[in-house]
């Protein structure tokens, strides 16, 4: 009834919200079963023409009352993705804004969400993004752009600021949300950092950024792979000197900066911005401690479409390894749970193993059931954002069980965000990531911890867990 209440809440007409006085000046929103949004809040100034390819700025004031109905548009990017070519998005350079779901009330916990997209394509305002039953949770929820591709990520010679520029965008988010989320009834002292993808990756980058410090007081990584690495600041040089754009890059077009994106190299260890590599930050403890919950999905491997190419997986692997994969499987499907392994679950159990705080794992398995009707076995790359965010108003229309998945997955997100626990009434124990056998928490049609999870597989594949040079 709950879900069915809140469908046709979000499907009723949009009423207008309170105005928010901040220092910019004052907006006017939205308001939606009890949850008043503010959309395209810029929290940088526009990066065009003579700050194109400079540090973030102060964001702009305005006279009167801004209209905060609409999203703004997203940043510039050649899309691949199908969520993004469906949405068919506007699309600006002037694009550092972001959106806001609160309650209202005082001091209440803030979760700010970073999208994905391989740090050259992707939107805040993808509606799967919306941020509107996560607040019924009592959150305030926010999401922004950060600048893509070669507008975030570009070491050209001519330059004397970044290089990582989208990086620098997701740390001035961050302080504007420190400086004003009080207005809107947040607690800056209490603000979670999420994101998915790239988006994880982002979290744990962001934890190993010096000027991020103290902007975060917990993080989830849902879904990143740092473990493919960062580039140095030498191989970001030569793949910006590549490619053809005027002497003076400022003066190129957006046309001609997007076809001229040739080899992105995101995020780039520059040794002051970003002093090293993800994982050598967190070997080393040159990380922000807080509470961390960090995982993956259990079909990511299925981005690969066929086992063409990508014998680079299985080179220096002793044979022995293709047992630990059963006998039944097809070279396709064993190389599909090798690059999970490998790149993903890798990934999250490196990280975990050196976070330094309190830290919890999971392992996302549960089949909306539109999949299992398809025959899929496992959940793609992405497959947890609907539980996390809420399916909107199709919501009242799901089955009972996938229902109670997203009341199970916010119930953990938001416990997460309000305590630094996830823990609390009706979900499954959900134990820290610690001990000779650690537990992993395996999310499905029954969810429960597993200690050691997938250890013959992981010890085979993925990167000892040792000190870094």
């Amino acid at each position: 009834m709950r879900t069915l209440l809140l469908a046709l809440a979000l499907l009723a007409t949009p009423a207008a919200a309170a105005t928010v006085s901040i220092d910019q000046g004052t907006l006017s929103g939205t308001a939606q079963n009890g949850i008043a949004v503010y959309k395209n809040i810029p929290y940088a100034a526009p990066p065009v023409g003579a700050l194109r390819w400079r540090d973030p700025q102060p964001a702009p004031h305005w006279q009167g009352t801004r209209d905060a109905a609409a999203f703004g548009p997203a940043c510039a990017q050649s899309v691949t993705e199908e969520g993004m070519k469906r949405a068919n998005l506007p699309q600006s350079e002037d694009c550092l804004s972001l959106n806001l779901w609160t309650p209202g009330g005082a001091k209440r916990p803030v979760m700010v969400w970073i999208h994905g997209g391989g740090f050259t394509e992707g939107s805040a305002a993808l509606p799967r993004f919306d941020g509107a039953q996560l607040a019924t949770h009592g959150m305030v929820v926010v999401t922004f752009n950060y600048r893509l591709g070669r507008f975030g990520f570009f070491a050209h010679p001519s330059l004397t600021e970044g290089p990582n520029f989208g990086l620098e965008d997701q740390v001035a988010a961050l302080a504007w949300v420190k400086a004003n989320i009080a207005a809107f009834g947040g607690d800056p002292s209490n603000v979670t950092i999420f994101g998915e993808s790239a988006g994880g990756d982002s979290v744990t980058l962001l934890m190993a950024i010096p000027s991020a410090k103290g902007l975060f007081a917990k993080a989830i990584s849902e879904s990143g792979s740092v473990l493919f690495g960062a580039t140095t600041l030498e191989n970001a040089r030569k793949a910006a000197a590549a490619i053809t754009l005027p002497a003076d890059p400022r003066s190129a077009t957006t046309a001609q900066v997007l076809a001229a994106q040739g080899d992105i190299a995101a995020p780039i260890v520059d040794g002051k911005f970003l002093p090293q590599d993800v994982p050598q930050a967190f070997a080393h403890g040159h990380i922000a401690h807080v509470p961390l919950i960090i995982g993956n999905n259990s079909g990511e491997g299925l981005m690969l479409s066929s086992a063409d190419n990508t014998d680079w997986l299985v080179k220096g692997l002793d044979p022995s390894v293709r047992k630990l994969y059963g006998a039944d499987l097809s070279e396709l499907d064993v190389r599909r749970q090798l690059f999970n392994d490998r790149f993903f679950r890798g990934s999250t159990h490196y990280l975990a193993g050196y976070a330094g705080a309190p830290t919890y794992v999971y392992d996302f398995g549960f089949l909306a059931d539109v999949f299992k009707r398809r025959g899929e076995t496992a959940v793609r790359h992405g497959g947890e954002i609907a539980f996390v965010f809420g399916f909107g108003p199709i919501g009242a229309f799901a089955p009972a069980q996938d229902t109670a998945m997203v009341d199970e997955m916010q119930t953990y997100w938001t416990n997460f965000a309000k305590t630094g626990d996830p823990n609390g009434a009706g979900v499954p124990l959900w134990p820290r990531y610690e001990g000779a056998h650690p537990q992993t928490l395996v999310i499905g049609d029954e969810t429960k911890a597993v200690a050691d999870f997938r250890k013959p597989q992981l010890d085979a594949v993925s990167p000892a867990r040792t000190p870094a040079p």
